[in-house]
Parts: structure tokens; sequence; C-alpha cells
């Protein structure tokens, strides 16, 4: 079971990883070379994938409780 303050951790990583992906996509709309705009939204859906899974077993602990 998670602590208090490893759960708030876990929030924040969870809101800095949206605000990664927010920031990617912005950039890949921005850019007109399409390698750049590629990068971006390559890096955008790993991070994507990375809150997903991370919510994912947040949700699965708080079921088992």
């Amino acid at each position: 079971m998670l602590s208090a303050k490893e759960l708030l951790h876990l929030e924040d990583f969870l809101n800095a990883e949206q605000t990664c992906v927010k920031t990617l996509e912005f950039f890949a709309n921005q850019t007109n070379d399409s390698q750049a705009k590629q990068m971006f939204q390559q890096m955008a859906q790993k991070n994507q994938q990375n809150y997903q899974t991370i919510s994912r077993h947040l949700n699965a602990g708080q079921n088992l409780q």
C-alpha cells in the first residue's frame, strides 16, 4: 500500500506527464518541419502512454482496497 506522500508524488508525476503531452503537442502543431513534427508527436504519445500506465495501475490498486 502506498503512503499519502507517495500518492502525492505520483499525482505530481501524472500532472507533469499531462503537461508534457500538451507542450509537445503544441510544439508539433507549431512547426513546419515534418521530422520535428513527427518527433514531437512520438514524444507526446510516449508521455501519454506513461500517464495511462501509471493511472491504470493506481486505479487497479484502488479497486483492491
